[in-house]
């Protein structure tokens, strides 16, 4: 049964033809996440949201996509599931709060030694949704083991759905991280900042202004919505 909030309601009515044949479509294969988990990332109010960070498509391992974008089930910072973009995620969220940027050994030492106080991987991402972050894949599927395969897929509806939420909430904060992600920049046709940078997958080239780990947008964003 696919979930969604009611504010996402007219949307779907307007784009029930259009679902109807990607489900088709995306049922052909074996396919990430669970269908009960496609939509989890629309389960929030849309009139609550204050930050959308846009990602790409879900983790294509078997059990490992949740429904919300960059998410994964770790229970410690220390798992092996933390990946290379959520390292990162972590690191600028660090520098964000105290000013430096720190190995991910260091930070790992830190949270260890409760220095740094911040959730673990499997209750961060739910503690940002309720608080107002809306978790937003491009791609709702993708097939088993195959990244980017359902992206081309699900771009229509995405598209719909970038123009109707930010119609809707015009006062949403954007993150845009990576190439991919940006050119949906012209589908957001309202919005009150957006903040572009390279993806955390890729980063660390600190002379570029649009390396990930010089973007201000945890920063900036630290007095609406508690990252840490």
């Amino acid at each position: 049964m696919l979930k969604y909030h009611a504010t996402y309601r007219e949307f779907f009515d307007n784009n029930k033809e259009l679902l109807e044949k990607i489900l088709i479509e995306i049922n052909k294969d074996d396919f990430t996440p669970k269908m009960e988990n496609i939509f989890k990332a629309l389960e929030t109010d849309l009139y609550k949201n204050k930050v959308v960070i846009l990602g790409m498509d879900p983790y294509p391992q078997e059990n490992v996509a949740t429904g919300l974008a960059f998410e994964v089930l770790a229970d410690s910072w220390q798992d092996k599931k933390v990946n290379t973009s959520l390292k990162n995620i972590l690191k600028l969220i660090y520098k964000s709060y105290y000013g430096e940027i720190l190995s991910i050994d260091d930070l790992r030492k830190k949270i260890e030694d409760r220095e740094f106080n911040i959730e673990i991987p499997e209750k961060i991402f739910k503690n940002w949704q309720k608080q107002g972050v809306l978790l937003l894949n491009t791609a709702f599927t993708t097939k088993l083991n195959k990244a980017g395969s359902h992206i081309d897929i699900w771009e229509k509806f995405t598209i719909n759905l970038l123009e109707y939420i930010s119609k809707k909430n015009p006062q949403l904060i954007w993150f845009l991280w990576g190439g991919k992600a940006k050119k949906y920049e012209k589908y957001i046709t309202n919005s009150k900042k957006i903040y572009y940078s390279n993806h955390p997958a890729i980063c660390g080239q600190l002379d570029n202004p649009k390396d990930f780990l010089n973007s201000t947008c945890f920063l900036e964003t630290k007095d609406i919505i508690k990252w840490i």
